[in-house]
């Protein structure tokens, strides 16, 4: 298993800087957030990503995965408004192109929830319509759209590794796989093993992060309540060889460097140990 950091942690540097600091850290890859001051929409031109890619590569790096701007940020693929989602299935279009140039094997889809006043029935629809679009638009390209279970707070509509999976049911593509959380995990609706068994070969990458088991946090690695020693040794029994992928909290965003090395300090004693 390969380690890897979210980006999105050094949102007050420029991403040159954010890759040098990761590859000083030692960690094996990067998740490229995308946004600013990192890989916004339309912020690079085609040579700029070229130099970035050769920055990463030279520093020692891969790029894990590519992560569009979420959470209150400029798409909602379940929104009840045609406009607002196909502008945002749009984005995600973009965003895959950015993604493809840096060389990144998947993008992440984050479901988001309801509106006010809509019908989880609805949302659901429009979410797996705007998923099948943006699948198409990958057929191009040598690239998996990873779906991420969240918990509570963050959606209504795929919670579990097993909604996930009905997703890529209705969906119908191949190029469609989950990606894990463990806080979302550790506050969610299933165990670290129920979700491993369920997804096999469907899961392509973990985000790794802690929480106290009542709310998301972000926290450090070792900082709260989820096992990762179990997660670990369920990885290792199931032969997965994918990024486990540091996602840091806002709180850590004044001055990442420390919590930025401290997290690639215990996932790799946490690898060796669960040798």
């Amino acid at each position: 298993m390969k380690t890897g950091i979210v980006s999105g942690v050094f949102l007050n540097y420029p991403i040159d800087e954010a890759v040098r600091r990761i590859a000083a850290a030692e960690y094996d890859c990067i998740d490229i957030w995308s946004g600013r001051p990192h890989v916004y929409r339309h912020d690079f031109t085609a040579e700029e990503l070229r130099q970035l890619r050769r920055l990463i590569e030279e520093d020692g790096l891969t790029v894990s995965s590519f992560l569009p701007a979420f959470y209150r940020y400029p798409y909602s693929l379940s929104n009840p408004s045609d406009k607002v989602r196909q502008d945002s299935v749009q984005y995600m279009k973009e965003c895959m192109d950015n993604a493809v140039a840096l060389g990144a094997p998947i993008l992440l889809i984050v479901p988001g929830r309801t509106l006010h006043g809509q019908s989880v029935e609805d949302a659901h629809k429009r979410l797996v319509d705007s998923i099948e679009a943006v699948c198409q638009h990958a057929l191009q390209y040598d690239i998996t759209l990873g779906v991420e279970p969240a918990n509570r707070f963050v959606t209504d509509l795929v919670l579990t590794a097993t909604d996930a999976l009905g997703v890529i049911g209705e969906v119908g593509h191949n190029n469609l796989g989950v990606v894990l959380d463990t806080g979302h995990v550790n506050l969610g609706m299933e165990t670290i093993q129920e979700a491993v068994d369920a997804l096999g070969d469907h899961l392509l990458q973990w985000h790794v992060n802690d929480n106290d088991g009542a709310q998301q946090q972000n926290l450090i690695p070792g900082e709260g309540t989820f096992d990762f020693h179990e997660l670990i040794r369920a990885l290792r029994q199931k032969g997965f060889d994918g990024a486990l992928s540091v996602e840091l909290g806002y709180h850590y965003t004044l001055e990442p460097d420390a919590a930025v090395q401290l997290s690639a300090q215990r996932l790799r004693q946490m690898l060796q140990d669960g040798q």
